[in-house]
């Protein structure tokens, strides 16, 4: 009986033993739902864990705001109209530069229009 697996790699690998975790920058475009000055809650097509930190790019009135942010709540998007699938995310504003806070101030005074 021939051989079911022929190496053809060029270079040998080692199985890694368990424990061993790798992370990869993860890059999804999200609805912005609402903001607060502290926190915002987004509509994605995937959950993350609660904890895991993420960068947020917004157009707020049309000015740029940057923001660093952790996960705190996760839960899926039952809304009507939504498509399904979707995910809530509600994450806590860990940082964001003076601009951006005086443009996420300007919007929640001015409102969404």
């Amino acid at each position: 009986m021939p051989d079911a697996f022929t190496e053809r790699r060029r270079f040998p690998r080692t199985t890694v033993a368990a424990g061993h975790e790798l992370r990869l920058p993860l890059q999804m475009t999200v609805q912005l739902l609402d903001i607060s000055s502290s926190g915002v809650l987004v509509a994605a097509p995937q959950p993350l864990e609660t904890g895991t930190s993420a960068t947020i790019r917004a157009q707020l009135g049309g000015e740029p705001v940057l923001m660093e942010v952790e996960v705190e709540r996760v839960a899926p998007d039952g809304a009507p109209g939504r498509p399904a699938g979707r995910y809530r995310l509600g994450s806590r504003v860990l940082k964001v530069d003076e601009a951006g806070r005086r443009t996420v101030q300007k919007f929640l005074r001015d409102g969404s229009a």
